[in-house]
């Protein structure tokens, strides 16, 4: 399963705060989601070829900086992977005033 290989390789980060789609109300930032956004099959006649995952990873931290240094520690994470068409994206969300930095990625299995 792709979600336990992603938890996994990115659970020593923000002292184990990591969490799929929501954190726990509480968390103390900084802290990690992540999300599978979608997953595509490619069939060819013999079957099925691979699998195309797009994932989503959200850092919220107190600063922007914090937001920033996290998300490159992800993407160092996540490297052996082999993730493609990566983006990172930043982001303010003034109703729990922290920083989010979003990193999306690709991946084939």
């Amino acid at each position: 399963m792709i979600e336990a290989k992603i938890n996994n390789t990115l659970k020593s980060l923000c002292d184990g705060r990591v969490s799929p789609l929501v954190a726990p109300q509480g968390t103390s930032p900084p802290y990690l989601c992540y999300t599978k956004v979608s997953e595509v099959y490619d069939d060819v006649m013999c079957g099925q070829s691979y699998v195309e995952y797009c994932f989503q990873i959200d850092v919220y931290a107190k600063t922007l900086f914090e937001a920033e240094t996290v998300i490159k520690e992800v993407y160092a994470k996540l490297n052996p992977l082999k993730p493609f068409n990566v983006s990172i994206h930043h982001d303010y969300e003034s109703d729990t005033e922290l920083y989010r930095a979003t990193l999306e990625f690709f991946l084939l299995n």
